[in-house]
């Protein structure tokens, strides 16, 4: 953490606690860029066709030229880092280009995918366009399982021949980016076969791992976050009525630190195992229930969502609570505005139900204090 970021970190700490609602200029932002997706993950209702028609209806997406005009102004606000989402950001012809004009800015820019469209002159152009990171989603180092998780056969071997490319392009290209990564869901399903994942990881050459806990929304957390807030701000959910027998059993849990002692152990220096937070506090009523470890989120002060239609929210749980829109208001006056400061103020005095099901939340929003901790004096 340089002075600048502390400073800054001060000042966003300040305004959580003391700023009525005001935050300085975020740090980053997400956007998502579209809700297709060809694979049908057991986990995710993004591919739903309900999900679409009641995210997206008859409406256009915003067009090249607007996300151009979107990440100037965010660029011009002070933005350093923007990650797109999806569905497969890669089903946008536009998207390479999306993505060199931030670079053009000197934004970082990081997305994820499923890696099932990266072909040879896909991953060339990966590579050229100098996107910073990538996560591929692997669920599982064994090819049956892995599809059958995802919904679609074959999307292991063409997830698997997508980080080949790539890593032979970097290589031709002498360039180390993007850094590719694996990004893996833990449900009950592939339990028990996650320190495979880690040799996979070293076979293709990836050295990093992101671990993360599956997230189930359910209608009780849904009706109840509603009430505490007062009006309609969670829709249709990404993470909407997902069978409850993906969260890990009881049996299960029980196994678990033997699961990531083994994880840890593979790793060893090779690879970094970014292990869900929930997992290790190995709360068994929490991870049974599927909820997260969240005492504060300060996610809204440092960052904010674009839906594909324009529409700013706080965050990808808070779907149908819109500060505005920014084909009709600069993203500058959406910041602070009414919506946007009473939101905060809310979060900063109690947090509703639905941030207990938050799979981000719980991973970076320790108080400044505690990060200061860490960074500075317990090395």
């Amino acid at each position: 953490m340089s002075i600048v970021q502390l400073f800054n970190a001060i000042k966003r700490e300040f305004s959580y606690n003391f700023g009525l609602g005001y935050a300085p200029p975020p740090e980053s932002v997400t956007i998502e860029v579209d809700y297709n997706c060809m694979l049908r993950c057991q986990m995710c209702q993004m591919w739903n066709r309900d999900f679409k028609t009641l995210r997206i209806g008859d409406n256009e997406i915003l067009s090249t030229h607007e996300m151009e005009g979107i990440i100037e102004e965010l660029h011009s606000l002070g933005v350093k880092s923007l990650y797109f989402c999806g569905g497969e950001p890669f089903l946008r012809k536009d998207f390479l280009d999306i993505v060199k004009y931030c670079k053009s800015k000197g934004l970082y820019c990081s997305t994820i995918s499923n890696g099932y469209l990266i072909n040879s002159e896909l991953a060339k152009h990966i590579v050229i366009s100098g996107i910073n990171s990538l996560g591929i989603s692997l669920d599982s180092a064994h090819r049956e399982l892995h599809d059958e998780i995802r919904g679609l056969k074959g999307s292991f071997d063409r997830a698997v021949e997508g980080i080949r490319l790539i890593k032979k392009y970097q290589r031709e290209y002498n360039t180390e980016l993007p850094e590719v990564f694996i990004n893996t869901t833990i449900s009950s399903r592939n339990f028990s076969t996650l320190p495979d994942v880690v040799e996979l990881a070293k076979s293709l050459g990836v050295r990093r791992i992101n671990f993360n806990y599956l997230s189930i929304v359910d209608d009780n957390t849904v009706e109840r976050t509603n009430r505490a807030i007062g009006e309609k701000t969670i829709g249709l959910h990404t993470f909407s009525d997902i069978d409850p027998t993906y969260l890990l059993q009881d049996e299960q849990i029980d196994q678990l630190a033997i699961v990531m002692r083994d994880i840890k152990e593979k790793c060893g220096f090779e690879v970094t195992c970014d292990l869900d937070p929930a997992l290790l506090n190995g709360n068994k009523d929490l991870l049974l229930e599927g909820k997260f470890p969240v005492s504060r989120c300060d996610i809204p002060w440092r960052s904010a969502m674009i839906t594909p239609l324009g529409d700013v929210v706080p965050c990808a749980m808070f779907t149908d609570y819109k500060m505005g829109n920014v084909r009709e208001t600069a993203f500058r006056k959406i910041w602070n505005n009414r919506r946007a400061r009473s939101i905060r103020m809310l979060l900063g005095k109690n947090l509703p139900p639905i941030c207990q099901k938050c799979c981000t939340v719980h991973r970076d929003t320790q108080p400044l204090w505690k990060r200061f901790y860490h960074r500075f004096l317990k090395q």
